[in-house]
C-alpha cells in the first residue's frame, strides 16, 4: 500500500501566505537580534542561549553543553536530527517506532525534552533540519528554566531567522534507496522595516528496510518586523505533512538480535502513519532602557497523527514471530506563553520569567489479539488489512496538562575570577485524564514543584574555567501527556532527579582548540516498579531508583592549515539501584559504557574539502532487564565537497565499511538494525 499522499492542505498554505503578507505590510521594523554560535571558531567565547536564556559564553556557563553549528550540519551533510547528533557526547538516538525523533541523553530517556528557541516543542514527529540554524544540547537537569523533564538533558533547536542580505539557496539531494529531496531557502529585506524568509522542503524515498518508505513536505514562512526604535516582532510558522511506514525493527533470539539481513521487515504493507503538524510563534522584544529588556513569546502547536502498525510481540518455539495489529490515532495541541524580563547590572544579570501553558492530547488505541505469526527468517507481507476503526479499543483517553510557572535566575560576578549562577523555578503542574472506556472516569493530580540550580565558576584567566553544577528536576512518573497504569494517578508522585557535576573548560593555543571535561552523577528516584504483592502485575510502587555516573570529554579545533577536528568520548556507568522487578545492579537500557566519536574536516583548497568520521559504541542492553544484549560496533562515514562561489556539491558516504550493527531498541523484540552502506549527493546553489 503506497503511503505517498497529496500535498499540503489549503488552510496551512493560506496561513503561510497571510503571515508573510502581514509582515510585508507593516510600517516599522528592524532585524531581530540573534545570538550566533560557532564553537569551532570562537571556542569558549562562543555565545549560547539554551543553558541560561541569556547571552552567556561557554566558559562562564557552569554546565556541559554541546553545540552543533550550521557549519557542522553542512560539513556532515546532515539530513535528520539523528545525523546531526550522532557525534555528540552522551546522546544516543532511540528507535522512535520508525515515526519520530527520539533520544537518550546521559542514559535517560528524553522523548519530550526538546525545545525550539527555548520553548517546549514536545510534539512527536521527525523535525526537518531545513529550519534549524544550530542545535544546543544542554546536559543534565534543565528544569530550573524549562520545567518538567528528563534527568539527562535538553535538546534546544535554534531556528533560522529572517535577516537582511541573506543569501538565498536551493538544494537538491539524490541518494540510496530512492532518496529525493529538494529544499528552498529564500529571504531578505522587503523594505527598511521588514525582513522575511521562506523555507520549503519536499523529501521522499524508500529505506534499507523492506517495505518502509516516507514522504515529507514542509513550508516555513517567517518575518521580522520593527515596531519602533526599541521594539521588534518575530513571526514564524512551520507546517509539515509527513507519511511514513512505522518500523518496529527485528526480534531477538537467545539474548541477541536475530541474525537476519538489515532489511528484514516484520510488519505489513498496509502499515502507515500520517502526521500533520503545525507550529506558529509570535515573539515580541522590547528594550525598556539600557539595562532592562522584555520578551513575550506566544506559541501554538498542533499534531494530528493517524497510524497502523503490525508490530512484533512474541517469538514462538516453532520458529515464528507473533504480532499484533495496532491502530493508534492521536491528536495533540499545545498553547504556551512565556514572558521574560532581563535586567543587566554591573555584577548581575537577572532573569525573571512567567510561563503559562495548556497541553491537550487525545489518544485512541485499537488492537487485535497477539497472533498473525510469520516465519522468523522469511517473513511475508501478505496479511489483509482489517477494519481499523472496528478493532477492539484498549485505550481511549483525553489528557490535559496545565502549567503555571515562575522562574528566577541571577548570574553574579564575584570578582575578576569567580562567577555564580543561582536559579529556581516554581511550577504548579496539573494533570487531568478522562478515560472514555470507563464511563468518562476522571483522574487528576496537582503538584507544586521547586526546581533549583546552583552553579559556581572559577576562571583563572580568560582561557579556562572550572565549574560546579548542582540542580534538580522533576518528571511525571506515570507518563507525560498520557497515563496508562492501573495505579490511581493521584497516588503517583513525580520522579525526582538530582544532578552533581564538576567540569573544566579551556581554550588552547590561542583558541585553536577548545576542550570540555565533565564528571557527572545523576540519581533519579520514584521510578514505578511492580508491586510484588499483586500477582496480576497491575499495581505499581514508586520504589525504583537509577544512578548514572560518568565522564564526558569533547575537543574541537584546528589541527593544521585547513584541518578541523571534533572528538567526543563518554563513559557512563548507568545502573538500576532499586527496583521490585529488575535486579539491582543491572545496567540501564540503551546506555553503552563507552561511546567515542571523531570527525575530521580537511580543506585542500578553496575548491576541494573532505570529511572523515568514526563512531564507536560498546555493547548495550535493549531493556534494563538485561535479557537482550546489543553488540558493540564501529562505523565510518565520509564526505567529499566541491565548492564554488555560487554552488556547492557534497557527496556523503555512510557506513563505509558496511558494518552490520544494531543501534537502538524499543524492547527485547523490537530492535533497530543500523543502516548498511549508503550514499547521497547534494547540490546547493546560492543566488
Amino acid at each position: 500500500m503506497a503511503i505517498l499522499r497529496p500535498a499540503l492542505k489549503p488552510l496551512p498554505l493560506l496561513l503561510s501566505v497571510l503571515l508573510v503578507h502581514s509582515a510585508a505590510g507593516a510600517q516599522t521594523t528592524q532585524e531581530m537580534a540573534q545570538i550566533t554560535v560557532s564553537a569551532s571558531k570562537d571556542g569558549g567565547q562562543a555565545l549560547i542561549a539554551g543553558a541560561t536564556k541569556t547571552a552567556s559564553t561557554l566558559l562562564e556557563t557552569p554546565q556541559s553543553i554541546s553545540l552543533v553549528t550550521q557549519e557542522s550540519l553542512r560539513n556532515r551533510a546532515a539530513l535528520s536530527s539523528k545525523d546531526a547528533l550522532d557525534y555528540v557526547s552522551s546522546v544516543v538516538a532511540g528507535q522512535g517506532e520508525g515515526r519520530r525523533d527520539e533520544f537518550y541523553i546521559r542514559g535517560f530517556y528524553s522523548l519530550r525534552d526538546t525545545s525550539v528557541d527555548g520553548m517546549r516543542d514536545d510534539n512527536l514527529y521527525f523535525r526537518d533540519l531545513a529550519t534549524t540554524e544550530q542545535i544546543e544540547v544542554v546536559k543534565g537537569a534543565a528544569a530550573a528554566l524549562y520545567g518538567r523533564g528528563s534527568a539527562g538533558g535538553l535538546i534546544n533547536r535554534v531556528s533560522k531567522k529572517p535577516k537582511a542580505g541573506q543569501a538565498s539557496e536551493i538544494s537538491a539531494t539524490l541518494g540510496s534507496d530512492r532518496e529525493r529531496r529538494v529544499s528552498v531557502d529564500v529571504g531578505g529585506a522587503l523594505n527598511d522595516q521588514v525582513n522575511a524568509r521562506l523555507i520549503g522542503v519536499y523529501d521522499s524515498g524508500d529505506s534499507y528496510r523492506d517495505v518502509v518508505e516516507h514522504s515529507r513536505k514542509l513550508i516555513a514562512p517567517s518575518a521580522a518586523i520593527r515596531l519602533g526604535a526599541d521594539t521588534s516582532l518575530l513571526l514564524q510558522a512551520e507546517i509539515q505533512r509527513e507519511q511514513r511506514t512505522p518500523d518496529r525493527g527485528v526480534p531477538s533470539l537467545n539474548g541477541r538480535p536475530l541474525d537476519v539481513p538489515a532489511g528484514t521487515f516484520y510488519g505489513e504493507r498496509y502499515d502507515y502513519t500520517d502526521t500533520d503538524s503545525e507550529i506558529v510563534r509570535a515573539s515580541l522584544d522590547h528594550r525598556i532602557n539600557q539595562q532592562l529588556k522584555l520578551n513575550n513569546t506566544l506559541q501554538y502547536s498542533h499534531t494530528d497523527l493517524s497510524g497502523v502498525n503490525t508490530r512484533n510481540r512474541r517469538v514462538n518455539a516453532n520458529g515464528t514471530l507473533s504480532r499484533q495489529i495496532t491502530y493508534f490515532p492521536q491528536n495533540q495541541r499545545n498553547l504556551i506563553n512565556q514572558t521574560e524580563l532581563t535586567y543587566a547590572l554591573a555584577n548581575h544579570t537577572i532573569l525573571a520569567g512567567v510561563e503559562l501553558a495548556q497541553q491537550k492530547r487525545d489518544v485512541r488505541t485499537g488492537q487485535t489479539a497477539i497472533a498473525f505469526p510469520v516465519d522468523l527468517y522469511a517473513p511475508q507481507h501478505v496479511l489483509a488489512a482489517p477494519d481499523f476503526n472496528g478493532l477492539p479499543l484498549s485505550l481511549d483517553n483525553s489528557f490535559t496538562a496545565k502549567t503555571a510557572a515562575l522562574y528566577l535566575q541571577d548570574q553574579i560576578s564575584l570578582g575578576a575570577q569567580w562567577k555564580a549562577l543561582l536559579g529556581v523555578r516554581f511550577d504548579r503542574f496539573r494533570q487531568e485524564q478522562i478515560n472514555h472506556l470507563k464511563k468518562n472516569e476522571l483522574s487528576e493530580r496537582s503538584d507544586k514543584l521547586a526546581s533549583p540550580r546552583v552553579g559556581l565558576v572559577y576562571q583563572a584567566d580568560d582561557t579556562q574555567s572550572l565549574y560546579l553544577n548542582l540542580s534538580r528536576s522533576h518528571q511525571p512518573a506515570g507518563g507525560d501527556l498520557l497515563y496508562t497504569s492501573s495505579t490511581p494517578l493521584k497516588q503517583v508522585k513525580p520522579m525526582q532527579t538530582d544532578l552533581q557535576e564538576i567540569g573544566y573548560k579551556r581554550d588552547w593555543l590561542n583558541k585553536r582548540f577548545f576542550t570540555t571535561v565533565a564528571l557527572f552523577r545523576i540519581e533519579q528516584r520514584n521510578q514505578l516498579t511492580l508491586d510484588p504483592s499483586d500477582p496480576a502485575g497491575l499495581r505499581q510502587l514508586q520504589v525504583g531508583k537509577q544512578r548514572n555516573q560518568g565522564v564526558e570529554l569533547e575537543l574541537q579545533g584546528a589541527l593544521w592549515q585547513g584541518g578541523r577536528l571534533s572528538t567526543a568520548y563518554t563513559y557512563n556507568d548507568a545502573r538500576i539501584v532499586a527496583s521490585n522487578d529488575i535486579p539491582s545492579g543491572n545496567r540501564a537500557e540503551m546506555t553503552a559504557r563507552h561511546r567515542a566519536s571523531l570527525w575530521l574536516d580537511q580543506s585542500f583548497s578553496d575548491t576541494y574539502s573532505a570529511g572523515l568520521g568514526v563512531l564507536v559504541n560498546s555493547d548495550q542492553f535493549a531493556l534494563s532487564d538485561n535479557a537482550v544484549r546489543l553488540p558493540g560496533y564501529a562505523r565510518v562515514d565520509a564526505t567529499f565537497n566541491y565548492h564554488q562561489k555560487a554552488y556547492d556539491l557534497r557527496l556523503k558516504l555512510n557506513n563505509l565499511g558496511n558494518a552490520h550493527f544494531y543501534e537502538s531498541a524499543i524492547n527485547n523484540v523490537q530492535i533497530q538494525p543500523g543502516a548498511p552502506r549508503n550514499v547521497s549527493l547534494t547540490l546547493s546553489s546560492r543566488f
